[in-house]
């Protein structure tokens, strides 16, 4: 039987393992925080996600968890209509519609479907080292684990990255982030739509949703330099003010929220990279092609991963056939996420006459166009 060690217990690493694990492969995951512990937001997983999920077992555990989305709405300041996503329609041909969830609930579903001790806490990756038959896993402790192979899914800032491919720069969107789960109740005719709100300032928009029956998860996006810090005293007024304008429920939502309770995040991810692999260690996730969140697929192109290595390590006696293989058969799905994310989150970057205009003519985009690009993301064809 084949062993291998999965760097990283967040979505990724956690789906990852279970997929292996379905396939008889004996895995232990190794996670540098000392509890499993996801950021309190919210997550939405897509049809292609929950694909994997459902193949794994697990789809209506999501799914009840979760709130499924009956329509995602892309609108102006004023509310009208920019683009268009029915849930009904999207889950006769793909199976499912979008699904809203707690993260850390997401991640508390995956980790009760591995036997704990598979999970090993408080080991911080620092850099791995292989011979012909095995590779070995290094931890800042001095410790090391030994396997037939290494998966790391460690993030946008993924130290095996740095041995891979040691020139890397990341790439900032221009956009601040933050986001906060509150208890809110919404109109029960909104209770199953999301919106995404655009201003016509560069890079201000509200995106917001039900992800159970008591609680919203909110994100708000401005254009910033990157490096900024709040003051959780006046974090709730310094957000209200820069809403101002927006519908009045996006206040009451705010102020729903406690500022230690809001998190904020620059958005970087960094240029596709044509190396994911290096003989018995492959990189997934944000570590291998990190993306903004503006297609909403960052953890669903990671649970991709999961899917396509667990079955290309199946199928070869050889892990680095295998793990070669997974790298040619997702890297140009992932390249085509990470560059439409970046293509869309610019468009929000414009102000003024130019995002009119862009607008429009997202306005004027045949519904057949929309339609073979979601069908692009939503297959899952490996």
């Amino acid at each position: 039987m084949k062993k291998g060690i999965i760097i990283g217990a967040g979505i990724g690493g956690l789906t990852t393992a279970l997929a292996l694990m379905k396939k008889g492969i004996d895995v232990t995951i190794y996670e540098q925080s000392k509890e499993i512990k996801e950021a309190g937001a919210g997550i939405w997983v897509a049809p292609n996600g929950l694909k994997v999920l459902d193949d794994l077992g697990i789809s209506q555990d999501i799914l009840d968890a979760g709130k499924t989305l009956e329509k995602i709405n892309v609108v102006d300041i004023n509310g009208k209509p920019i683009s268009t996503i029915d849930g009904n329609k999207i889950k006769e041909k793909h199976k499912f519609a979008t699904v809203a969830i707690h993260r850390a609930t997401f991640q508390k579903i995956l980790a009760s479907y591995i036997p704990k001790n598979k999970i090993i806490l408080n080991k911080k990756f620092s850099s791995y080292q292989q011979t012909d038959n095995s590779i070995s896993a290094k931890f800042e402790d001095g410790t090391i684990a030994e396997a037939d192979f290494l998966i790391n899914a460690d993030g946008i800032k993924s130290n095996a990255r740095l041995q891979i491919q040691s020139h890397l720069n990341l790439r900032y969107s221009g956009q601040t982030c933050w986001r906060f789960v509150s208890e809110f109740d919404l109109p029960e005719t909104e209770s199953g739509n999301m919106y995404e709100i655009w201003s016509n300032k560069k890079g201000l928009r509200i995106g917001y949703s039900k992800i159970n029956d008591k609680q919203i998860y909110v994100f708000i996006t401005n254009y910033e330099k990157a490096g900024g810090k709040d003051n959780s005293q006046t974090v709730i007024n310094d957000l209200i003010n820069l809403c101002d304008g927006f519908p009045p429920i996006i206040k009451q939502m705010i102020l729903s929220t406690k500022g230690n309770d809001i998190l904020r995040n620059d958005l970087f991810d960094f240029k596709p990279i044509k190396k994911w692999t290096d003989g018995k260690i492959a990189l997934i996730g944000d570590a291998a092609h990190a993306t903004t969140p503006n297609l909403g697929q960052g953890a669903c192109q990671a649970i991709e991963d999961a899917y396509v290595i667990a079955q290309e390590l199946s199928l070869n006696n050889d892990v680095e056939i295998g793990l070669k293989s997974f790298e040619e058969k997702r890297m140009k799905k992932a390249s085509y996420i990470t560059n439409t994310s970046w293509q869309f989150g610019q468009i929000t970057n414009t102000s003024g006459l130019l995002k009119s205009v862009l607008m429009g003519v997202l306005r004027m985009t045949p519904n057949s166009i929309n339609d073979k690009q979601l069908d692009k993301i939503y297959s899952l064809d490996y």
